[in-house]
């Protein structure tokens, strides 16, 4: 089971395992972003249940009745700017909603759980971020995921249940749900020769949402064997909004100008989040393998998931 498995990770995510050898596969999601169209001809082998994962009873029933092997947490609110609008709402979907799924569980035969976190529990620090650094996130996103990771610990120390934790950092590809940098540039870039932006000087770790769901996978795979997991997915090089410009004006062969635009800059921003890998490669034998080129072109294919409006 994938929860958010009609959304941007979740949809690329249930794609893999439907045309890999998952076996059956099924989604939770309230389909508030995310449609069964974003999961192309994988939709006609996947048993989807629409639940709003912060309605434990809704939950619990799905469990009940899918009765997954193996789930995979993906179901939350992503965008900061969203999350810091509505403190309580991110709380109530990323943390409440994490304890009814991992109390779901526990209505079926589950034999591990992976969750998705965020490279946003860390504490701010100029050089890479590995495994094991220092925890300290600055916004309420950060700090819901990082309850949400507690909320797993203590749920394999009460039932054995096997719980991995991928921190992905900024995730980018075809097929965004939300109003991210990347599906901005390009929607606005394809319009017109001026983009309206925020503040372009800080440096992410782009991420393909192949490589993603590849990683996630692969610590499905490997958790079991620990208990508890937790790993980095990240591509481990971190670039700023100039290049990504820079890049989406080549592959689009596009003259880009960038104005200002105050109501874009965020009341914190880390100047750089990278990525240091190095359990994900020693025990899954992940990495990265997609480039931020090859990334962007196969996001200026599509940069929307169905149904979603970004510039």
């Amino acid at each position: 089971m994938v929860t958010g498995g009609l959304g941007f990770v979740g949809s690329r995510l249930v794609r893999t395992l439907v045309h890999g050898d998952a076996g059956e596969v099924s989604v939770l999601d309230d389909c508030s972003l995310g449609v069964p169209e974003n999961l192309g001809a994988a939709a006609g082998r996947v048993r989807i249940a629409e639940v709003d994962i912060r309605d434990g009873a809704a939950v619990a029933a799905a469990m009940r009745e899918l009765a997954p092997q193996l789930v995979i947490h993906l179901a939350a609110i992503h965008f900061i700017p969203a999350c810091d609008a509505d403190p309580k709402r991110c709380i109530d979907v990323n943390v409440g909603g994490t304890q009814s799924v991992l109390e779901g569980c526990l209505e079926a035969p589950v034999e591990a759980v992976v969750l998705a976190s965020t490279a946003a529990v860390y504490a701010p620090d100029l050089d890479a971020h590995g495994d094991d650094s220092p925890l300290g996130p600055i916004d309420i996103y950060g700090l819901s995921k990082r309850a949400s990771e507690q909320l797993g610990e203590l749920f394999h120390r009460r039932t054995d249940i096997p719980v991995g934790v991928a921190r992905l950092f900024n995730v980018f590809g075809p097929g965004e749900t939300n109003p991210h940098l990347i599906p901005a540039v390009i929607r606005q870039a394809e319009s017109a020769g001026e983009l309206r932006l925020g503040n372009l000087t800080t440096k992410r770790d782009y991420i393909f949402v192949d490589d993603v769901a590849r990683g996630l996978i692969d610590l499905a795979g490997a958790v079991p064997a620990h208990g508890t997991l937790t790993c980095n997915l990240g591509r481990e090089h971190a670039v700023d909004g100039h290049e990504l410009i820079r890049t989406v004006a080549e592959l689009l062969d596009r003259d880009l100008r960038v104005v200002g635009d105050p109501a874009r800059m965020r009341a914190s921003d880390r100047p750089v989040l990278l990525s240091d890998c190095a359990r994900a490669h020693a025990i899954l034998g992940w990495s990265a393998q997609t480039s931020l080129r090859d990334g962007l072109s196969a996001a200026i294919a599509q940069p929307t998931a169905a149904g979603v409006d970004v510039d």
